[in-house]
């Protein structure tokens, strides 16, 4: 249910296309199955939140959960 609730927006495949071959060459031969992701945050220029070790050398931002975690708390002490 409070996944539900938050601010999700569809984006279709056709809107970050382009980005495909360079997630690819980025990623592909590391998972092939977060080339996809990875595109979307190329396009977009967003961070991605994963604990998936792969992103490490994708050259994109990146956050695990456990850093998300650390500033938060670091962000609410000033």
């Amino acid at each position: 249910m409070a996944v539900a609730t938050l601010p999700v927006k569809v984006v279709e495949r056709e809107v970050y296309e382009e980005s495909i071959p360079e997630a690819r060459r980025r990623i592909g031969r590391r998972d092939p199955d977060d080339v996809e992701i990875l595109a979307l945050a190329l396009h977009t220029g967003a961070a991605l939140w994963s604990n998936d070790n792969d992103f490490e050398d994708a050259d994109i931002e990146w956050f695990t959960t456990a850093e998300l975690l650390e500033r938060l708390r670091r962000g609410r002490r000033q």
